[in-house]
């Protein structure tokens, strides 16, 4: 891995100046501690307000579910942010669920019922997937079956519920705020982890990057 740090000087004269100090800011903060799943969600601007928002408060990885419809998003709205971010599409709810386990993430959904807690109980010092289901019906049962706990955003207007995309980046505020309260910090990447996402990031900054760096190596015999 230690490749990566010499490899990162080769694109940047091809970036804008301090664009390469940008990407290892925003890779320090990046956490796979915590992650958002959306199950059956279909309506692409609630998708791409979710991009937006895992972006922002820093999630590295993003799952869907396509059971509804494939996953689209509209950059006018995401800012193509779906490109910092790592998404992960799945076929059905048992293929999410025993991804999310494998890698030892609690499964919380999102939901209005009596027997929820208020969000700012959930443990957010856990690794934990944040699922918020279809626009109409909510996650399906076999989530629901699956989840550690159910979680709700209190209100006290004669609304009873949040957009999706709302209710998304509500959580995630709450959720960034109590980790770094709870662990001391939201970013979990090891130095080596972020090395390698800087990395990945800088070839999808630079136009023609594959190009670029096979036209290097030929120069310097690499």
């Amino acid at each position: 891995m230690a490749a990566h740090e010499p490899e990162q000087t080769l694109l940047e004269p091809f970036m804008l100046e301090g664009r390469s100090e940008r990407l290892r800011e925003v890779a320090a903060y990046r956490t796979r501690g915590l992650t958002v799943l959306l199950d059956g969600v279909h309506d692409p601007h609630n998708l791409s307000a979710v991009v937006r928002s895992c972006d922002a408060f820093g999630l590295l990885d993003l799952h869907v579910i396509e059971s509804q419809a494939r996953f689209r998003v509209r950059s006018k709205i995401s800012q193509g942010c779906e490109k910092w971010l790592d998404i992960h599409r799945h076929v059905d709810p048992e293929k999410a669920i025993n991804t999310l386990r494998a890698s030892k993430h609690e499964l919380w959904v999102a939901d209005a019922s009596k027997d929820s807690i208020s969000v700012d109980q959930v443990p957010f010092k856990n690794r934990l997937a944040l699922v918020f289901g279809n626009e109409h019906r909510g996650a399906s049962a076999k989530l629901r079956e699956a989840a550690n706990g159910t979680f709700h955003i209190p209100m006290h207007g004669f609304s009873e519920s949040f957009n999706i995309s709302v209710a998304a980046a509500i959580t995630l505020a709450i959720a960034t705020r109590q980790r770094e309260r709870l662990l001391g910090r939201h970013g979990d990447l090891s130095a080596e982890e972020q090395k390698a996402l800087v990395w990945n990031w800088q070839k999808r900054s630079v136009k023609h990057a594959k190009l670029i760096l096979a036209r290097l190596a030929q120069e310097n015999d690499l």
